[in-house]
C-alpha cells in the first residue's frame, strides 16, 4: 500500500485492531451478529477483527481503491468474503437509508477517522455519517482534553452522547519520509457513542 498524507492513512497495527474489536464485541456485545460498518477501512483490520467476533456482515468502506484491493487480497486468504464486503465511497457520498431495512436491524460503526492533522474538520464528516445510520459507533480520536471538549460539543447537535471512553495507545509504523522512528505510540480515546432516547 502507498499511504497518502492527505487522507492521513495510517494503517493500524493487528493487536490494536484486535484490542478495538474485542472492547466492541465482548464488553459491550455490540460486535455478533451485527451489521458492522468500518469507516475508512484502509487494508481491513478492523473489518477482519469483527468478522472473527462473530459480526453477521461488514461493510469496509475507504476512499483508496489499492487499499481496498489489500484488503479484498486479505479476507479471500482467509476465506471472509461471505462476511465482508469492500466498498470505494467518498465518505461524503456514502448513503444508508434506515427506512429502507429491517427495523430490528442493529448497525455498529467502528471507524478510525483522520486525526485532522493535515485537514483540520476531517473527522467531522465521519462522526456526522456514523450518526445518520447508526445505532452506536465506536470512534479513534486522539487523547487529549481540547479534541473531548470539541466532541461532546459537537455531538450534541445530532442528539448523540458519550457513553464510555477507553484510553488506548495505538501504535503506529513509520508510515512516511518525515517519521523518525520505525514504530511510535499515540496516546488516543476510543469513544462509544450512543444515540439519545428522544424523552416523550
Amino acid at each position: 500500500m502507498n499511504p497518502k498524507i492527505e487522507l492521513e492513512q495510517y494503517c493500524i497495527d493487528a493487536q490494536s485492531a484486535v484490542d478495538i474489536a474485542y472492547f466492541a464485541g465482548v464488553e459491550f456485545n455490540d460486535i455478533k451478529n451485527q451489521l458492522i460498518i468500518d469507516l475508512g477501512a484502509g487494508t481491513g483490520r478492523l473489518s477482519i477483527a469483527c468478522a472473527y467476533l462473530q459480526a453477521s456482515y461488514i461493510l469496509s468502506v475507504d476512499i483508496d481503491m489499492n487499499a481496498l484491493r489489500i484488503l479484498k487480497t486479505n479476507i479471500n486468504g482467509l476465506g471472509l468474503e461471505t462476511i465482508i464486503l469492500p466498498i470505494c465511497s467518498d465518505i461524503n457520498h456514502f448513503e444508508i437509508v434506515r427506512q429502507l431495512l429491517p427495523k430490528e436491524l442493529h448497525i455498529t460503526t467502528i471507524e478510525n477517522p483522520p486525526f485532522g492533522v493535515q485537514k483540520k474538520t476531517a473527522d467531522r464528516i465521519f462522526l456526522q455519517k456514523a450518526f445518520s445510520f447508526s445505532d452506536v459507533v465506536y470512534s479513534i480520536h486522539l487523547a487529549n482534553q481540547k479534541v473531548h471538549q470539541f466532541l461532546t460539543s459537537f455531538i450534541k447537535k445530532f442528539n448523540w452522547g458519550i457513553d464510555y471512553v477507553f484510553p488506548f495507545q495505538l501504535k503506529l509504523d513509520r508510515t512516511y519520509e518525515f517519521h523518525k522512528q520505525k514504530t511510535k505510540s499515540v496516546d488516543v480515546n476510543i469513544y462509544r457513542f450512543k444515540r439519545k432516547e428522544i424523552r416523550k
